[in-house]
This record gives C-alpha cells, sequence and structure tokens, in this order.
C-alpha cells in the first residue's frame, strides 16, 4: 500500500548564499567554483497551504555544506523554523523540504543529503528587500544581502540569472554578494563573506 502525499502548493522568497563567485557556477556549468558547495539558504513563505494547513508568514533557514558539487552527494543540512510556526506548520515544512510530499526541487535536493539536523525551532530574524534581504539567528548564523556595484560608475549593478524553461530552484535569481555570511552550528561551520547570492521568488509544489 503506498502512502498518499499531503497536497502542496507554496509561494515566497529564497534568499541564497553561497560560497562561489557572484553568480555561482553552479548555475552554469552545474559545479561550485571552488570544489566544494556550502550555503546558507533563507526561505520566506508569503502564501500557501500543505494539505489544509496555512503556510503563510513561515520563515525557515536552511545550513548545508556538499564536499563537491551537490548532484556528486553526500551533503549535510541543519533545518531551523521560526519559533512561531504550529505543529503543524512545522511538520508540513519539514516534509516538503525532506522530499518526503514530492515535488520540485526537493524530491531532488533530498537525496544529495546523507545527514540532517533538525528541525529546530529558534527565532529567526529576517528582512524581505530585494538585493538588500538578510536573515539571521542569535548566536548561529547571519547572512546580509547587499547588491553588486559597478566599479566604473559606483552605482548598483543588477543582473539577473533567469532560465526560461525553468530552473531547479527558481526561475529568475537577482544576483547580489553579501556584506555578512557565517554560520557556527555543529559541524557546519563557515564564513563566505562577500561571495555570491540571490534574492528570487519560489513556488513549489508537488501537483
Amino acid at each position: 500500500m503506498t502512502q498518499t502525499q499531503t497536497p502542496y502548493r507554496i509561494k515566497g522568497t529564497f534568499l541564497e548564499s553561497c560560497n562561489c563567485e557572484a553568480g555561482c557556477n553552479c548555475n552554469f556549468g552545474g559545479f561550485p567554483d571552488h570544489g566544494k558547495c556550502e550555503g546558507i539558504i533563507g526561505i520566506h513563505l508569503s502564501e500557501g497551504k500543505f494539505g489544509e494547513t496555512d503556510m503563510a508568514g513561515m520563515k525557515i533557514v536552511l545550513a548545508v555544506k556538499w564536499p563537491q558539487a551537490i548532484h556528486e552527494g553526500n551533503g549535510s543540512a541543519a533545518m531551523f523554523i521560526d519559533e512561531s510556526a504550529s505543529d503543524d506548520q512545522v511538520t508540513g515544512i519539514a516534509t516538503i523540504l525532506t522530499g518526503q510530499a514530492g515535488g520540485m526541487p526537493w524530491e531532488i535536493l533530498a537525496t544529495t543529503l546523507t545527514a540532517l539536523d533538525g528541525p529546530h525551532l529558534k527565532k529567526i530574524n529576517m528582512e524581505v528587500n530585494g538585493r538588500n534581504s538578510g536573515f539571521s539567528i542569535d548566536g548561529i548564523l547571519d547572512v546580509k544581502l547587499t547588491p553588486l556595484i559597478n566599479p566604473v560608475t559606483g552605482g548598483e549593478n543588477e543582473v539577473h540569472i533567469v532560465f526560461p524553461g525553468g530552473g531547479l530552484i527558481w526561475d529568475d535569481g537577482d544576483s547580489a554578494t553579501t556584506s555578512t555570511m557565517h554560520v557556527d552550528h555543529g559541524d557546519i561551520k563557515f564564513d563566505y563573506t562577500g561571495q555570491s547570492a540571490f534574492f528570487a521568488p519560489v513556488e513549489w509544489s508537488n501537483q
């Protein structure tokens, strides 16, 4: 007897920071710029449902690391969910992000992990503001996006990476860098301030 998967559809904002150079070669060649992939992701859900559970307003942070490219596996992740979430919301987002509910990209990404720590309920500070977005968990991690700067004019450089046919995680990523990017949680500890970051709208579903 197969288990029936709970239907879901969620929309929100994906705040991505990693150890690659700005733009992140994973988007072009499928392999990170410096051999391994280490990143911190912030997710803010603006609307959506997991079954009958309203998921709007949720804040989630993932700190992740893979020894090589993501698709080569053996990754480790720590999951944090804002402490304001209900039990049903926690169950819902954990089921989605661990791939158990199916749907892209998580049914693929989950297979690349061999270790998952959490979910931990913590107070997540998150500001969604384009290339100036940021998020933090006191004593654990801090990420602040900042725009790319044109070295000639000194103005903001707006650069988008777009997948016309649809990307794995997002379709249109607004490229940025970070003024702060660090995490210290168990085995996941790194600082890649000044490397790649993205602000991107996302919509995920198993329908």
